[in-house]
């Protein structure tokens, strides 16, 4: 069985993970509400509540490494789940290689430009490792990304602290407003940046106290990322406007208030929180294998790491492209899974707790509508990741 604290740092890792959450991806997907960046956080965690809600709310009574296309059966059916699941499977199958490449070429190759030269190489040797550590034992794996993140949080705080230093918080970062189309958009954007947090179900059947932990483990974590968001976001608004729009904001901010060793760190620990996140979505996906086909687990992450180690190598013939060629129909795939799990949820409860199937439809209508969202954004391309 899997302990809880090994649990809980998963679930941790699994949101952006944390360091790659507030160094990379916030101020961009902030947009044109950095100004408030404080207000945009706040917001947006609370619109998130809404998603996390339901997958609580399934895992009440659920924990099987089925994870989300377990809880689509709960209320639709083993047929419906198989649909969901075949979406899901396509959304991370495509994510895989293409995030090994954004690793490489738009994170550690920023960070050390010296690695130019031997981007090919660490674009093969990278999913090699990957591959390695989700064959380990499991408490070898999982005792890895409690590890990483618990590194990510103290660096995020790090972070969070040099840029308060340097700059101040100032009661603008939550009062100012960018109009309501802006702010509305930004926290939405925003809020999209959580959706992983829903990996950890998958390992419900695994984890010591089951649903309880499941429950237990997927609020802490996302309490704990939030407080670190919103105390990054403060400064934020205050930052200068280059830093804020460098290639990898956190890596720029840390340069410019605590000296190039500390960009170093967070360059290096933005890149193994995304890695951590490969190797999470690696690890689920090997559950539902099992889940769906009845296969042991190691033979599915096995078969998993076939295509996934081909696709990399394949991805040297243009990097570039091959990023941005499968980022769009994996973003499409993810969304519409997600999408699957929330419409579904109010049948869940009418045959679970028919007493609460208005509150259902409530939190319903807001993932799906976050969900919609973000698919009409990857369909038109005005999502970048």
């Amino acid at each position: 069985m899997l302990p809880r604290p090994l649990f809980l740092g998963a679930a941790i890792a699994s949101i952006g993970g944390p360091l790659a959450l507030v160094a990379l991806y916030f101020p961009g997907a902030s947009g044109g509400a950095i100004t408030s960046a404080a207000r945009i956080a706040a917001l947006a965690i609370i619109v998130f509540l809404a998603p996390l809600a339901v997958w609580l709310g399934f895992s009440e009574r659920i924990a099987s490494a089925g994870g989300l296309a377990a809880f689509v059966e709960a209320a639709a059916g083993r047929n419906a789940a198989r649909v969901q699941a075949a979406v899901w499977i396509v959304s991370y199958f495509l994510y895989l290689p293409y995030t090994v490449t954004y690793v490489v070429y738009d994170v550690l190759a920023v960070v050390f430009p010296g690695l130019t030269p031997y981007r090919g190489s660490l674009e093969l040797a990278l999913p090699v490792a990957i591959v390695v550590l989700v064959l380990a034992p499991s408490v070898v794996a999982f005792g890895a990304l409690a590890f990483l993140a618990a590194a990510q949080l103290v660096l995020s705080v790090v972070l969070g602290i040099f840029a308060l230093t340097h700059v101040g918080g100032h009661v603008s970062s939550f009062t100012s407003s960018s109009g309501p189309h802006t702010t509305a958009t930004a926290v939405a954007t925003v809020s999209l940046l959580f959706v992983c947090i829903s990996l950890p179900v998958f390992f419900g059947a695994e984890v010591r106290g089951g649903s309880r932990t499941v429950r237990r483990g997927l609020l802490l974590a996302y309490a704990g990322t939030a407080a670190v968001l919103l105390l990054v976001a403060i400064p934020l608004a205050t930052v200068s406007a280059r830093l804020r729009g460098a290639a990898l904001p956190g890596v720029a901010i840390a340069q410019a208030y605590g000296g190039r060793s500390l960009a170093v760190a967070i360059g290096v620990g933005s890149a193994a929180s995304v890695t951590g996140l490969i190797v999470l979505e690696f690890l689920a996906l090997g559950r539902l294998f099992h889940w769906l086909f009845e296969l042991p687990v190691r033979l599915a992450l096995s078969m998993i790491a076939v295509p996934f180690l081909l696709a990399d190598a394949v991805s040297l013939v243009n990097p570039d492209r091959f990023y941005s060629d499968l980022l769009r129909p994996s973003l499409i795939a993810l969304w519409l899974s997600q999408l699957i799990v929330f419409a579904v949820f109010p049948l869940f409860r009418l045959r679970t707790s028919p007493q609460r199937v208005l509150s259902a439809l409530a939190l319903a209508a807001v993932a799906c509508a976050l969900s919609g969202y973000g698919l009409y954004t990857a369909i038109t391309g005005s999502l970048g990741s």
